[in-house]
């Protein structure tokens, strides 16, 4: 019995080693692909949040029928990821609060840098952060919504601003999903039923309510159009988040 019993510990090591000996053979990840999604009128960072924001995908061409490879860009509109291998793909933004775009091919060969020029839904623009007395913790944020140049060869009705939103929380994150905004600060604005040239005519005012006065917190403003989102899907443009503190 003994020896049995020492014959199946010497198979079970063996087969642990053969196994070690395989994972150990594997390659590692030698290339990466970093860069920002960019807004194709103006310039700046697309503003989103992470995850639920925008995703990357890349088609390894290396292979006849690839698996997609996808990950979340942050919500500043930059993505990295360092665990790729060198060789050629096809590289996309998708699933964000911007156009559709075209994959675009990209030879990586160590990390390689390559942005993305997309074109946002909506532009939401911060005029003005008006602070109370001190001692009131008042504080009314003043915003404008504007939609984008619709891209050549795309078409969308008059209609599809449908939702601003003023978001606060006491963390530096801020978005509208995975609980990252205090509901007793924060403030929705249902636009579904004015017109986009009304809406784009005016300068929005909101109170940011609940606010204890000398305590810190960071706010952003988002908006969401009806381009943005089907039965399963929904993606706001947003603001930069900022700093306030409450008077």
């Amino acid at each position: 019995m003994k020896n049995i019993k020492s014959i199946i510990v010497v198979l079970g090591a063996a087969i642990l080693g053969l196994q070690s000996c395989d994972i150990d053979n594997y390659d590692e990840p030698n290339a990466g692909i970093y860069g920002t999604l960019i807004d194709s009128e103006t310039g700046e960072a697309i503003q989103t949040e992470q995850p639920d924001g925008a995703r990357i995908e890349l088609m390894d061409l290396g292979y006849s029928n690839p698996i997609p490879l996808q990950f979340w860009a942050k919500a500043d509109g930059t993505f990295r990821n360092v665990a790729l291998f060198n060789g050629k793909y096809d590289v996309r933004p998708y699933e964000g609060p911007f156009f559709p775009v075209e994959a675009e091919t990209v030879a990586l060969k160590g990390i390689t840098k390559h942005d993305f020029n997309v074109t946002p839904f909506l532009k939401i623009k911060v005029e003005d952060i008006e602070y109370g007395e001190p001692g009131s913790a008042d504080v009314t944020i003043s915003y404008t919504i504007r939609r984008s140049t619709t891209p050549e060869g795309m078409e969308i009705g008059t209609k599809t601003i449908s939702e601003a939103r003023v978001l606060c929380n006491i963390y530096p994150v801020v978005s509208c999903y995975n609980g990252c905004y205090l509901e007793n600060c924060s403030s929705t604005k249902v636009l579904s039923r004015s017109t986009d040239a009304s809406i784009e005519e005016k300068v929005y005012s909101d109170k940011i309510k609940g606010l204890e006065s000398g305590k810190k917190y960071y706010v952003r403003v988002a908006a969401l159009s009806s381009c943005s989102y089907n039965k399963s899907l929904k993606r706001y443009n947003y603001t930069e988040v900022m700093e306030i503190t409450a008077p």
